[in-house]
């Protein structure tokens, strides 16, 4: 298995854009047993995701019942599995041409096998995302597996780029996958005052698009957003967002003339490390 850094091919961004919309349906599936059996958090914690490089799936959080178990959806295959402690899948669905009742329906039945409260599990979820029409009983379908396997290299590279970061971090955090906005990101943390708000901080992740961009993209993002002139990013063929939220962005469109890996990891941790060396010195 690849652990490393998995060269990116570029299909059709409307293939891009259509798979992603489907994905970030089915993620509710894995992120709702986290939300429906682990105690409540504010910032939905329980429900969040991350990126195993073993089973090159994102998995949910651990369940304690007759057996401690976890969901967890590959991307490339587009199918959805419970495993055990050892790994070992208990049982599996295929997501395509499935609908998310069916999906629930048969995460209810192995649930009840597990021995968990299959009456607690639900897709209720506190945020909205944008609709498509799975969300309105439309079975899954994805036209392009090329879409699938880029969508899944970009959270494995994305979590081996940023393993190496927080690792090397005094304040670093956890690399997980966010059900909301279905971006996978870490966190430096330069000052913790107890309130979010007062806090400092770097956020650094991958979008895999979303209502700014139509496309995948990196990004560095500081809070509070800095008042300081921002750097000019234009050698990385990056750019400061600045609609809503404050953030370098390097969008992966800026990959396509490299089709070397060492090109494209160079690239792209060479914008991690240039905003986040920025960001810490005007914070």
């Amino acid at each position: 298995m690849n652990k490393d850094w998995q060269l990116l091919t570029f299909p059709e961004l409307s293939e891009l854009a259509q798979t992603r919309a489907q994905f970030h349906q089915a993620i509710q599936n894995v992120a709702a047993v986290g939300r429906s059996f682990l105690p409540h958090c504010a910032d939905d914690e329980n429900a969040n995701l991350e990126w195993d490089f073993d089973l090159q799936r994102l998995v949910g959080r651990w369940i304690e019942a007759d057996i401690k178990f976890r969901s967890s959806i590959s991307l490339q295959k587009f199918e959805v599995y419970l495993v055990d402690q050892q790994f070992q899948t208990i049982s599996s669905i295929a997501m395509q041409d499935k609908r998310q009742t069916d999906i629930m329906v048969w995460l209810e039945h192995e649930l009840s096998r597990l021995g968990a409260d299959f009456s607690k599990i639900n897709l209720a979820y506190p945020y909205t995302i944008p609709e498509y029409p799975t969300a309105k009983k439309e079975p899954f379908h994805l036209n392009s597996q090329a879409a699938a396997t880029e969508l899944g290299k970009l959270y494995h590279n994305t979590a081996y780029l940023l393993k190496q970061i927080v690792s090397k971090e005094e304040n670093g955090s956890e690399i997980k996958c966010w059900p909301h906005h279905f971006d996978i990101a870490a966190r430096v943390t330069l000052l913790d005052t107890g309130d979010p708000e007062t806090s400092r901080s770097i956020n650094m992740g991958m979008s895999p698009g979303d209502k700014h961009y139509n496309e995948p993209y990196f990004y560095c993002s500081p809070w509070p957003y800095p008042t300081k002139k921002l750097i000019d990013l234009n050698d990385l063929n990056a750019h400061w967002h600045q609609d809503e939220w404050v953030g370098a962005v390097l969008p992966v469109s800026q990959l396509v003339d490299h089709n070397l890996i060492q090109d494209q990891r160079r690239i792209v941790m060479k914008f991690y490390d240039t905003a986040l060396a920025f960001l810490k010195e005007v914070l």
